[in-house]
């Protein structure tokens, strides 16, 4: 990384630190340099804090001028960044060190190669209490390890202090605050364990709920890459210094995507059996409503059939019996033809009339008789009229029994 080959100042300075130090501003001093003003002299070393501006910068007064102050080979969330959103534990790292440095807190500074960053900052490692709050914020896990060349004065502080925090699984190591990853790992492989391995019916939401997770799942862990974190929230991890633990993250998440393409192709397969099964029901119930309208249209023609039977039955019945009475009505008018005829001869025998006159009495008993009224030598007959009057010559081939009407003719049909 092309660290500085200096020996890192440890957090709490000692007497050795002075001399050396001492010794190498001596040397330098002889030398003719300019290295004790890049240093800093003890005005510059000194300052007031006024406030604090995030997580790891402030404002100090240094020989008497409020200086803008960027701690070393550390870094915080954002939370005033102009093109980003406030990330994760940000204001928790802002309130961390205005507690750590309350305004009026005595501060002692410590320079690198490069006093200033491109925005005109002093870069430093920022003591109080012969403590490097540097190093304290990565403890807390607030901040994660840095380094922007040449300075790498503080680093080997920091990203010890920040080892620490993880093994600890402080701040943003911790999966006790929503907004971590490891808590958002943490809440994904819950999501996970949720997905359901048999169930009862449909598979199709528990399917649908599984695909979900593996989606959101696969969405975690492309945000785990250093060009996602951003949207996880947690931009301050991209630093190169922090791979390892991301990679250790990521090495779980895949672990758990595997757990989760499981589950999601246990219940595919429940959902491919279930449908065959449905399909399968499906086309049962199909054929048994065919069955049952087969049965129906049967018994629907048996029906019609017995109907239709039943209907010639009852033709064939009203026209026997109106052949029979037909046939019968048939008979009747022979036999009483026969029986006036007989009582019209005599009653011309006994009339002792005229040929002439028998004669038109006869044609008048015959008509009499063939209708059943009284012949004129007296006789009886059981002929009803009915209908109307019918002229013997309009008889339109009328063979039945007749009942002759005055005057000889006309005719009335006999029943």
């Amino acid at each position: 990384m092309g660290m500085h080959s200096e020996a890192p100042l440890s957090p709490v300075r000692g007497v050795s630190w002075w001399a050396v130090r001492g010794a190498a501003l001596l040397a330098l001093v002889v030398a003719g340099g300019t290295a004790f003003a890049a240093l800093g002299g003890d005005a510059e070393r000194r300052g007031e804090v006024v406030r604090v501006i995030d997580g790891d910068t402030l404002i100090a007064l240094i020989d008497g001028e409020e200086t803008t102050v960027r701690l070393l080979n550390v870094d915080t969330p954002e939370t005033k960044h102009p093109d980003e959103e406030v990330q994760c534990l940000g204001p928790e790292a802002t309130a961390f060190l205005t507690e750590r440095l309350p305004a009026g807190t005595e501060i002692e500074l410590e320079y690198d190669q490069e006093r200033l960053d491109r925005y005109d900052r002093t870069l430093a490692g920022v003591y109080e209490s012969e403590s490097l709050i540097n190093a304290e914020i990565a403890a807390a896990g607030l901040g994660i390890p840095v380094y922007f060349a040449p300075n790498d004065r503080f680093l080997p502080d920091v990203e010890q202090a920040s080892k620490e925090a993880q093994k600890k699984q402080a701040g943003l190591f911790s999966a006790e605050i929503e907004c971590t990853l490891p808590a958002q790992l943490q809440a994904q492989s819950a999501a996970v364990e949720q997905v359901p391995a048999t169930i009862e019916g449909d598979p199709g939401d528990a399917l649908a709920g599984a695909t979900t997770v593996l989606e959101e799942l696969d969405l975690f862990i492309t945000g785990l890459e250093v060009a996602g974190l951003p949207s996880l929230g947690n931009a301050v991890l991209a630093g190169p210094l922090l791979e390892p633990y991301l990679e250790g993250l990521r090495g779980d998440a895949d672990e758990l995507r595997e757990q989760a393409e499981s589950a999601h192709g246990t219940l595919d397969e429940l959902k491919n059996a279930y449908d065959i099964e449905q399909e399968r029901l499906e086309q049962e119930r199909l054929e048994e409503e065919r069955r049952q309208e087969e049965e129906r249209l049967e018994q629907e023609r048996i029906e019609e059939e017995r109907r239709q039977e039943e209907e010639r039955l009852e033709r064939e019945e009203q026209e026997r019996k109106e052949r029979e009475e037909r046939e019968e009505r048939e008979k009747q008018p022979a036999q009483k033809s026969s029986g006036s005829k007989s009582s019209g001869s005599t009653g011309s025998s006994s009339g002792g009339s005229s040929s002439s006159t028998g004669s038109s009495g006869s044609s008048g008993s015959s008509g009499g008789s063939s209708s059943g009224g009284k012949s004129s030598g007296g006789g009886s007959s059981s002929c009803v009229p009915y209908g109307p009057e019918i002229p013997h010559a309009d008889a339109g081939g009328y063979t039945g029994k007749r009942y002759g009407m005055p005057g000889g003719k006309t005719f009335r049909k006999c029943s």
